[in-house]
């Protein structure tokens, strides 16, 4: 026989941490990750300062690809070969930077690397995910900017 209060008790219990999920949702959804936004601008800064010295070796740069409709991401490509699109995916407990290199020879994925956002909305501690999906260290906008750009240039992130 079925214990429908049982069952109903959990049905509860998961509805609401699913209206709270929506709420935290909601209000990343108006006031998306500024950690975000700063990664963006020390992408840019990172892009300047390597594109420099690219330049005097004679070598491709690093360029932004500006696409309508993508506010959440950024793509940068590295060459005519290379395309690394760096994107803000908001969950409920937090958003998540990922950036994923994608090139030759059949522009599939080469390389991933992932960001998580440990608090909601202001992005106090962000964690850098590793291969195994496991935490591998904290790190901050300038350092995750680094990170991205080192590994565009290399074609993985490691």
């Amino acid at each position: 026989m079925v214990d429908y209060a049982s069952l109903a008790y959990k049905a509860k219990v998961k509805h609401d941490e699913d209206k709270l999920a929506d709420e935290r949702h909601g209000n990343l959804r108006t006031d998306p990750c500024a950690f975000f936004e700063r990664v963006k601008a020390h992408l840019i800064e990172e892009m300047d300062m390597v594109n420099v010295e690219l330049r005097k070796r004679g070598v491709p740069v690093l360029e932004q690809n500006h696409l309508p409709g993508f506010a959440k991401e950024m793509f940068l490509t590295y060459g005519t070969n290379s395309l690394c699109r760096v994107g803000l995916g908001i969950m409920g407990g937090g958003c998540r930077i990922t950036a994923v290199i994608c090139g030759p020879p059949n522009g599939y994925e080469i390389s991933r690397k992932e960001f998580l956002c440990r608090q909601e909305g202001s992005c106090r501690e962000v964690l850098c995910i590793g291969e195994a999906g496991l935490p591998t260290g904290v790190a901050s906008p300038d350092e995750i900017a680094v990170d991205i750009i080192s590994g565009v240039l290399v074609g993985r992130f490691y």
